[in-house]
């Protein structure tokens, strides 16, 4: 096993990316604390964790846009670890799909908030509440979520695609300052590709501008040419959490971008048939 002495903690972790994460640290040795908003949903994977891999896991709920739970958690993590050595900032969420223009000013600014609370100031603060602690052993390894959007442009996820982007810049900013630093503390940016989890189900296609028939034809096209398997995608990260890791602010895919050109193709190709 790679990860054994490894400590972290993982947002977002009860479903999707963050919960194959988990389970892939998890079996390689490492302690890991597990969190999301929703009680029901962290009772059910700690207990389901815990069957597997017994006092390896704790969790708790926390949301990453208030930072008195974070500090909270944070505190819990290491009163019960010892330290924190790794942390995946992963917790995120998607809303509506389709064009920009058919939503409101009300529901831009809604959805806006909700996006940038959770993906970018959630990720910021993530970061925020561990890095002290990894500064003063001098260690610690850090990854951020990118996605949809965030390095080249894509159609319907403006919000999503923005509040990525921000994580993307905060990143590399942020890599650039630990490097002027004594401490090995290094941050790196994951790019899953298009999986199948809750996230896609999460965000609701704008019904003005699409019937959920049809976007729902699409997505199981989508899914079934272009997504990536999960766990292929999630073992990508392992490399970037271990001492031996020496890169920062590097962006790492968990998918092919060939695959996913000819996934795409063969939906175009299918779509005229």
């Amino acid at each position: 096993m790679k990860m054994i002495n490894e400590t972290a903690i993982i947002t977002g972790s009860t479903s999707g990316i963050g919960k194959k994460i988990a389970e892939i640290f998890l079996k390689e040795g490492c302690k890991v604390a597990i969190c999301s908003r929703n009680k029901d949903n962290v009772d059910r994977t700690l207990s389901e964790f815990q069957e597997k891999f017994g006092e390896s896991v704790i969790g708790d709920v926390c949301d990453v846009s208030k930072s008195a739970e974070l500090k909270t958690f944070v505190k819990k993590t290491i009163d019960i670890f010892g330290s924190i050595r790794i942390l995946v900032a992963n917790a995120g969420l998607s809303l509506s799909y389709g064009p920009f223009h058919y939503l409101s000013l009300e529901k831009v600014n809604n959805e806006a908030k909700k996006i940038m609370e959770t993906n970018l100031i959630g990720t910021i603060n993530s970061i925020s509440s561990v890095l002290p602690y990894m500064k003063a052993q001098k260690y610690g390894r850090i990854i951020t979520l990118s996605g949809g959007g965030a390095e080249r442009p894509l159609e319907n996820m403006t919000i999503y695609s923005a509040s990525k982007g921000g994580i993307l810049a905060f990143t590399r900013c942020l890599s650039k300052e630990l490097e002027n630093e004594n401490e090995d503390i290094k941050i790196n940016i994951f790019n899953p590709g298009m999986t199948k989890t809750n996230l896609l189900d999460s965000s609701k296609v704008i019904k003005e501008w699409k019937s959920e028939i049809n976007f729902s034809k699409e997505l199981e096209l989508i899914i079934k040419y272009v997504a990536s398997d999960i766990n292929k995608s999630c073992k990508k990260v392992i490399p970037y959490v271990l001492p031996t890791c020496n890169k920062n602010g590097k962006s790492f895919r968990g998918f092919s971008i060939i695959n996913m050109i000819k996934g795409f193709r063969k939906i175009k190709k299918q779509g005229k048939n």
